[in-house]
């Protein structure tokens, strides 16, 4: 009986820690991988640890964009006091408007526009042409090399509509408006920007092909759930900026900086999907990014991150591409990984 007792009573504190743990993260708004930081050290000790290879390849392409070359992950100091402030400034009510940009006006609109079969790449043109930036920024991404079918330069929207298709107008149209609300963030450093806008056109390019292809979900639900996810990375960014450059001064930390991506970013991207009335699906693929086995679009999202850092820690001469299509390979059948290897990596002779 005694026995039996203890072992119900460490049944009860067990499920009671484990049930904690799960909702700890959720209570603060920070996504459930947070709890697991292998990546980063405490301020007062350093210890090495295994990190899944998807997740190594992430982070190292963090640190890279963050000015960090070495590929060795312990020994990074993270500020604690930073991240809490970071953390409340992106959850809470008073300050969240700040990092929450207002959705392009004309999302509503071109969404219904490219999931209409009818829609002619006329009215589409119309739509985009409608707003100078939108429709600069469309044709800048058109002719980029991730996007290029020609020698020759796209010169009109109707144009580039029509040579590039529907499916294809579909899988730009977001990008062309995501990115002038990333531009408008101040709080990056160029060469961090630059980096993280690569990044987030691959991600949400392979996302939307696996999810298309393999999935069998909207590829464009895909794109633009990944396009929030590089814009939740800048605007945690933006926060990071604010927070460090508000007395006591404190140093710009890496490894702080890296903690935060990681735990930040997902949440902050979902908040904006839900300010922006998107689809409950995405809202939902967004709150999955780090499950251990997320499925659909979530599933798509990861990789797509996975494909996108193979891809830019290539194109930076940091990860040989037999390195990348392996990594990639442990992920997904292997005609699969070398199919979206060549997608993403085309990208590696143009810049957007």
């Amino acid at each position: 009986m005694v026995i039996l007792s203890s072992l119900v009573a460490g049944l009860l504190v067990g499920g009671c820690a484990w049930l904690w743990l799960r909702r700890s993260p959720q209570q603060v708004g920070m996504h459930p991988r947070a709890r697991i930081h292998p990546a980063v050290v405490q301020e007062t000790a350093a210890v090495e640890v295994e990190v899944p290879a998807a997740d190594m390849l992430q982070r190292r392409f963090l640190l890279l964009a963050l000015g960090v070359e070495s590929p060795a992950l312990d020994g990074l100091r993270v500020q604690r006091a930073v991240v809490d402030d970071v953390v409340a400034a992106l959850t809470r009510a008073d300050l969240s408007s700040r990092y929450t940009p207002r959705r392009p006006n004309l999302l509503p609109q071109l969404i219904q526009s490219v999931n209409d079969s009818t829609a002619s790449s006329r009215s589409i043109a119309r739509i985009i042409g409608s707003d100078a930036v939108l429709a600069a920024t469309l044709l800048r991404i058109a002719n980029s090399a991730l996007y290029r079918l020609q020698g020759q330069d796209v010169q009109s929207i109707e144009r580039a509509v029509t040579l590039i298709g529907n499916d294809g107008i579909r899988q730009i149209i977001s990008a062309a408006l995501v990115q002038p609300v990333m531009e408008s963030n101040n709080g990056m450093d160029a060469r961090f920007s630059t980096l993280l806008w690569e990044y987030t056109l691959r991600v949400s390019l392979a996302a939307a092909d696996h999810a298309r292809s393999i999935e069998r979900e909207d590829g464009f639900a895909a794109q633009l759930a990944g396009l929030l996810l590089g814009l939740g990375a800048a605007l945690t960014m933006q926060a990071s900026a604010d927070v460090l450059a508000r007395p006591p001064l404190r140093v710009r930390e890496p490894g702080t900086l890296l903690e935060l991506l990681e735990r930040c970013s997902a949440p902050t991207a979902e908040r904006i999907a839900l300010h922006w009335k998107l689809a409950p699906a995405m809202v939902q693929a967004l709150r999955q990014v780090g499950d251990v086995a997320p499925a659909g679009l979530a599933r798509s999202l990861q990789v797509g991150q996975l494909a996108a850092s193979a891809a830019m820690l290539h194109a930076q001469g940091q990860l040989q591409e037999a390195e990348a299509v392996a990594a990639l390979s442990a992920q997904l059948p292997e005609h699969v990984a070398t199919w979206l290897w060549k997608r993403v990596s085309q990208h590696d002779s143009g810049r957007v």
